[in-house]
């Protein structure tokens, strides 16, 4: 028999931290089960001030003598305590919960107010070893992307006793003379954490008998893990190219914005998102509570939470129109004349955001030179469609949004071209305040000699000279993704947006070779990339094909 002191060091010694004056008072969940009775009795042991909270979940008739068993022990120890019930079954039933997951979030959510009630900041829960070894072993069976297990610290919560065993524990309550409530539902093999208990481990540990301390120390590896490669992917910028990276950082980029979102999700809904978005690939589907979602393919595919639910139809015209107009949905090859010159039905749709079903779904009216008029929200028009369509509509709207980006992009790209003609690395670049081009130039490092004149240096100078040294409110288009000495020029400028074509595989610092903007540099830059993409991409491959055939 082991002698007192070491009998109880195991079980004191994490405790130490909530004595006083170190800790003040503390709100500790008591079910009246053998490891919470014990977790109380050690928190006085080690001078700490707890305050008990139990709530009566009404599974089981003897529930009521549970609670005033409670109560006789907090009068008994002179210690507070704050009972409370819920009618876990019927919670459960009217939320689509299970029973354990019902009792589970209403026991935390009365322990929480209480601690509020209170105003304490401190909640203790008696989880111990073996409850972290079942919960590693039942989210190895539900097939979850990460077994954490149980944390040992969110929030407000502790759970000091994770690296305790029950043996212990149940050595300590003998010492102590102490008794305790069973609760007879806890040898009931139809929940799942029973039947583990009862059934699986007993078995598992004739096998292996270290089994509860090898869970437990998966556990602490995975959540260790899990701490580092979430907080990788928390350096995911939204212009950041998703295809080619690690599917475990994509995973966790998905978990993030659907928690951040409060939505449910299984193991497998992150593994469809994760390798839609690595493949650029459109995907729809719908999470167990019934939500749609998508991942918006492309060159910068993106998961869409915030679309709202479109109309049935679409938005249809409310206005008269021209008689060899025709009011259709959408058909392969659709083109429509913008400001910024031709363009794909398709494109402009994919510029919008809007899921395949949407497209289909959108109406638009075509003429024999193409379509006039796009059902979107707002209604997007072909170039001098509206004074085909009738009065009402007043002058041509000024551009904004991916036509205003599709159409400066356009002019950046002209100064790209007549750089290749010049023999130069064909890069052009603008800059935009107020709907109007301030500054333009193209890049001149061949023609000067000097590889730091760089198109976006040029333009950003120039733009200095017009509105000041800070560039806030001003747009750089450049065709090419920015090296990191324009990038950081950029960010010197204090610049507002900055819009690029194609990637920069050698030298981008926007995610082409690295992603600079990952880390917080006092100005906050908006990105949008891959704005005309495959022609920047196509004029640039032109021309080196031509700078290595000359040089042969």
């Amino acid at each position: 028999m082991p002698r007192p002191r070491a009998l109880l060091t195991p079980l004191l010694s994490p405790l130490r931290a909530y004595a006083q004056p170190l800790s003040g008072p503390l709100v500790v969940g008591v079910s009246g089960g053998a490891d919470s009775v014990a977790l109380l009795r050690a928190l006085l042991q080690v001078g700490a001030s707890p305050i008990v909270a139990h709530l009566d979940h009404q599974l089981r008739p003897e529930s009521v003598a549970d609670a005033e068993w409670v109560a006789a022990l907090c009068r008994e120890l002179g210690v507070p305590c704050e009972l409370g019930s819920a009618p876990v079954a019927r919670v459960a039933e009217q939320r689509g919960w299970s029973t354990e997951e019902a009792a589970r979030r209403l026991r935390y959510d009365f322990l929480a107010r209480v601690a509020k009630q209170r105003g304490l900041k401190l909640i203790l829960t008696a989880h111990t070893r073996n409850d972290q070894a079942e919960t590693v072993l039942w989210q190895l069976l539900r097939g979850e992307a990460v077994l954490s297990g149980i944390a040992p610290a969110r929030s407000t919560l502790r759970r000091p006793w994770l690296g305790v065993g029950r043996e212990q524990i149940g050595a300590a309550l003998a010492h102590w003379q102490q008794p305790w409530r069973e609760d007879a539902s806890n040898a009931d093999t139809c929940y799942t954490r029973n039947w583990l208990r009862h059934e699986v481990l007993p078995l598992l540990h004739t096998r292996f008998p270290g089994l509860d301390e090898s869970l437990t120390r998966l556990a602490r590896y995975q959540a260790e893990d899990d701490a580092v490669l979430s907080e990788l992917a928390g350096r995911f910028t939204p212009h950041l190219p998703r295809r080619g990276q690690a599917p475990a950082l994509l995973r966790r980029v998905v978990r993030r914005e659907l928690q951040h979102a409060s939505l449910d999700f299984h193991a497998a809904h992150l593994d469809t998102l994760a390798s839609a978005l690595e493949r650029g690939v459109t995907h729809h589907l719908t999470l167990p509570a019934g939500r749609d979602l998508s991942v918006i393919g492309g060159p910068f595919p993106q998961l869409d939470l915030s679309r709202p639910a479109p109309a049935p139809h679409g938005l249809r015209p409310d206005f008269t129109f021209p008689p060899d107009w025709t009011l259709r949905h959408r058909r392969d090859g659709d083109r429509i004349r913008l400001s910024g010159g031709e363009r794909k039905v398709s494109d402009v749709l994919s510029d919008l955001r809007l899921s395949r079903a949407e497209r289909d779904r959108l109406w638009l009216l075509a003429a024999p030179g193409g379509v006039q008029w796009l059902g979107t929200q707002p209604p997007t028009w072909a170039l001098g469609a509206r004074a085909q369509a009738g009065s009402g509509f007043g002058p041509e709207q000024p551009l904004s949004g991916a036509e205003a980006d599709h159409h400066f992009m356009g002019e950046a790209l002209a100064l790209a071209v007549a750089a290749a003609q010049r023999g130069e690395v064909p890069v052009g670049a603008l800059v935009v305040c107020g709907g109007a081009v301030i500054a333009s130039a193209a890049n001149r490092s061949r023609e000067l000699g000097d590889m730091t004149r760089h198109a976006e240096l040029g333009v950003l100078r120039q733009a200095a000279r017009v509105v000041g040294p800070y560039l806030t409110g001003c747009t750089l288009y450049v065709t090419l993704e920015p090296c990191p000495m324009c990038l950081g020029a950029s960010i010197e400028a204090r610049l507002g947006r900055l819009v690029y074509g194609a990637a920069n595989p050698r030298a981008g610092a926007l995610g082409g070779v690295s992603d600079l903007l990952a880390h917080t540099w006092g100005h906050p830059l908006s990105v949008t990339p891959g704005i005309r993409a495959a022609q920047a991409a196509q004029l640039l491959k032109s021309a080196f094909a031509g700078f290595r055939a000359a040089a042969l």
